[in-house]
């Protein structure tokens, strides 16, 4: 065999080989995101915004093998029923239409996210307290299983004619709380959602209500005089909604819940 004949078989073999490799190449992402919303609900007759209030798309984040983002990929969403709540332009900004669900899902190339259920609400006009606040009675620190104690504080949003505002984000600001012992492993007073864990917001439900709750763990507080029983502090919590960019009338809404340690069952 000649050196021309044996450069060309390893040329041929070279090339096979290369051919080989793209055609098992996986095409396009190995992954996609949940269908990204800029907001938990839209209001009828207006985009979908983010949280500063400026109208946003929805979209989908696609994935390669490693968990990486990757873009120059083109994403699809699809409304799934047909409701006709809620509509998508060519550039997937949801306007809504009339109160209701609309369910959607994302997609690029074959994989698709699972549906998302977006609620179209009414838009919101006043933001208000639901609840009265108690003295929260704080068991002394005996130990940690109970020594904590909490409180639940609930804001309403309503839109035009008393109906509920789905779907908007609250955030709660803890602005003052009796000090913490340096030596702690968490705060003495915090905020919390309705299952304990500690949170800064909430999203209103269907009847336009968002609750959250103020912690206390006194085997964390600093203060003796508080601990002995002989004084009655407090906890200071904003809380506030917006829409468009501002805030909604009545926000953002004042909590002062007292606090006071207890001795005995």
């Amino acid at each position: 065999m000649n050196a021309r004949i044996l450069r060309s078989l390893i040329f041929v073999a070279t090339t096979l080989g290369v051919a080989c490799l793209d055609m098992s190449a996986p095409k396009g992402p190995s992954s996609i995101s949940l269908l990204q919303l800029p907001s938990p609900s839209v209001v009828i007759g207006d985009v979908m915004r983010d949280s500063n209030g400026v109208p946003a798309p929805l979209g989908v984040i696609a994935f390669d093998a490693n968990g990486t983002p990757i873009g120059g990929v083109t994403s699809q969403v699809y409304i799934t029923d047909s409701s006709h709540v809620a509509h998508l332009d060519a550039n997937h900004n949801l306007t809504g239409d009339r109160l209701g669900v609309v369910h959607l899902i994302g997609q690029i190339g074959s994989l698709q996210t699972a549906v998302a259920a977006v609620p179209v609400t009414s838009a919101p006009y006043t933001f208000a307290k639901t609840t009265t606040t108690d003295t929260l009675a704080a068991p002394f620190p005996t130990d940690s299983a109970s020594s904590i104690k909490s409180d639940t504080f609930k804001v309403s949003l309503k839109g035009i004619g008393d109906s509920a505002s789905q779907g908007f984000i609250v955030r709660y600001v803890l602005d003052s709380a009796p000090p913490s012992l340096p030596s702690s492993k968490g705060p003495g007073v915090y905020l919390a959602s309705s299952n304990g864990k500690p949170s800064l917001v909430d999203t209103t439900n269907a009847a336009g209500i968002a609750s959250h709750v103020l912690v206390v763990n006194s085997l964390a507080l600093a203060d003796s005089a508080l601990l002995g029983g002989t004084k009655v502090d407090s906890a200071v919590v904003r809380a506030f909604t917006s829409y468009k960019g501002a805030l909604v009338a009545g926000a953002p809404l004042r909590f002062v819940i007292y606090i006071k340690v207890t001795f005995g069952k």
